[in-house]
């Protein structure tokens, strides 16, 4: 394993990266100990080589991104998604010739798609999962670290190879081609600030609209406590204290100590700042209080419901005979889009945006004439 840390180290990766026909990339984030998550390692093995660059050094990493574009050189993930996401987020890093190692697994109809599952059943080699959930922004790095995250990309240009091999023998990999072509277009989207994410906290459907005050006060509080120190809000104070506080609806230091959860670290740390939550959540008038959202009672298309059953049937089916995961041939959503648009023939399933072409030619004949009876 090669660390980089320098932008003389970098320029003797790009020396080997530019001139490789397959690199395999991976990467390794800190959501789980900051609110501010950032991309602490990228893992790149080229030319049997296992290289681990650190963002953090204070060098620019921009040149990377040259080769991450390029169409000639075929780039290996495993599980893509997150890392485009952040990618692109923190370095505007867009990744052409995209293979995906877990949407392999899935076009295969594999029951276990995770990294370690693949590497057990080609390689039979067991992962150490002891850092799975390692803070990767502390430096320096332990030697175990370090080797456990160069392990995600070492074996990826084997293991792509092999299930490549498995997928034309199937005749799926053009589905798989598809999928990665897709995959190419995600893009880093700002997430937009949700003044109600205090409702999807759970255990809170017994609340009356005064707890409900306390528990939106006292989540923004935490929010806003979160973000000064860097801290994901669950490591300030956890979803079921923030629930068990804003349900007793505490009015002193001792009535806060009481709480179910609640640590005397957290007391002695953030005790001011929950009760001012709770006491302006108890101060408000009965017209600012938050209304009681009722359980949704949908509106029953009694018509719609049986054609997106008839298609689920069939897709089941076809999912069967495949071998794959129903959900990766047609998700609820795609069948859903299906049963309210009514299409009279496959072609017409192009029209739906999540529709992939080798999903309309496995299965969109038998998708459509599946509802024709009930049209």
């Amino acid at each position: 394993m090669i660390w980089i840390d320098s932008a003389e180290g970098l320029g003797r990766l790009l020396e080997v990266i530019s001139r490789a026909d397959l690199v395999a990339i991976d990467t390794e984030a800190d959501s789980l100990h900051s609110y501010f998550d950032k991309v602490c390692l990228m893992q790149i093995t080229a030319a049997g080589e296992d290289w681990i660059v650190d963002p953090l050094a204070g060098f620019p990493i921009a040149p990377i991104g040259e080769v991450l574009a390029s169409e000639t050189c075929v780039k290996v993930f495993h599980g893509a998604d997150y890392d485009l996401r952040i990618l692109n987020r923190d370095f505007g890093f867009e990744i052409r010739n995209l293979r995906d190692t877990m949407v392999c697994a899935q076009l295969l109809g594999y029951e276990a798609i995770g990294l370690a599952a693949l590497l057990d059943r080609h390689f039979g080699l067991k992962l150490d999962k002891t850092h799975q959930r390692a803070d990767w922004s502390q430096r320096p790095l332990t030697p175990d670290m370090l080797r456990y995250a160069a392990t995600d990309t070492h074996y990826l240009a084997e293991l792509v190879a092999k299930l490549e091999v498995e997928l034309r023998e199937k005749g799926r990999w053009e589905w798989a081609l598809e999928e990665f072509a897709r995959l190419e277009q995600i893009r880093h989207a700002e997430s937009v600030p949700d003044p109600e994410a205090f409702r999807k906290l759970k255990n809170i459907g017994r609340f009356n609209r005064r707890q409900l005050a306390a528990l939106a006060r006292i989540h923004a509080w935490r929010d806003g406590v979160a973000r000064k120190v860097d801290r994901p809000p669950f490591k300030v104070v956890g979803n079921d204290t923030l629930v068990a506080i804003a349900e007793a609806l505490p009015q002193s230091v001792r009535e806060l100590k009481l709480i179910r959860g609640m640590t005397a670290g957290q007391g002695g740390r953030h005790g001011t700042g929950i009760l001012l939550a709770v006491s302006e959540a108890l101060a408000l008038p009965e017209s600012e209080l938050p209304e009681l959202v009722a359980k949704k009672q949908w509106i029953r298309d009694k018509m719609l419901e049986q054609r997106i059953d008839l298609l689920r049937a069939v897709r089941d089916e076809l999912a069967k005979d495949l071998e794959i995961e129903p959900g990766v041939l047609a998700p609820r959503h795609v069948l859903t889009a299906i049963a309210t648009d009514r299409p009279s023939q496959a072609s017409a399933l192009a029209s739906i945006p999540a529709m992939r072409r080798w999903q309309i030619d496995v299965a969109g004949e038998r998708l459509v004439a599946a509802i024709q009876p009930t049209l």
